[in-house]
């Protein structure tokens, strides 16, 4: 139960410094591809995942929701698009672990069904409201696919250490 007290402390400083280390890790790649691959980092979904194992779901929606605005307020310019994003891929977190026993290995794939849904949603919104024109073929395949891999291999890296900050069984 202590355990669970500090993590609220920490939990949401923490899920931020990995929001800004995302912009730059996606930095990188976009530079590295010369801006031909497009790839989102995602350590913060990883985070959020894991926090998501130990932590009340009233908790981290509250916290998505902070955080969705902070980043809207920061990247975007407008509130709206990750302050709905955020709390959809928590809302689905705790959907799908009512469903899966979790391990290493269903987490694993639960990565890429919750990138997928985060960018999904973020696309479609964009779309929604005119915010962006973007075709199917670019998004799958400059965009989706590569993201998909970058954080595919940022769980690989990441899960152990994640699992240990965030005190998760």
């Amino acid at each position: 139960m202590a355990e669970k007290n500090y993590l609220r402390l920490y939990g949401a400083p923490v899920l931020f410094l990995l929001m800004l280390l995302d912009t730059q890790i996606t930095r990188l790649f976009d530079t590295a591809t010369q801006h031909v691959y497009l790839a989102n980092a995602h350590l913060f979904l990883i985070g959020l995942m894991v926090c998501c194992m130990t932590l009340s779901k009233r908790y981290m929606m509250i916290t998505g929701v902070v955080l969705g605005v902070l980043f809207d307020c920061y990247y975007i310019g407008a509130i709206g698009i990750y302050t709905v994003a955020m709390p959809f891929v928590i809302w689905l977190m705790y959907l799908l672990s009512k469903v899966l026993y979790r391990n290493i290995f269903t987490m694993f794939f639960g990565t890429i069904i919750l990138v997928t849904a985060y960018e999904l949603v973020v696309v479609l919104i964009q779309q929604l409201f005119n915010l962006t024109n973007i075709s199917m073929n670019f998004f799958v395949a400059r965009f989706l696919g590569p993201t998909l891999l970058l954080n595919l291999l940022l769980f690989i890296l990441f899960i152990y250490p994640f699992k240990k900050i965030f005190a998760a069984k």
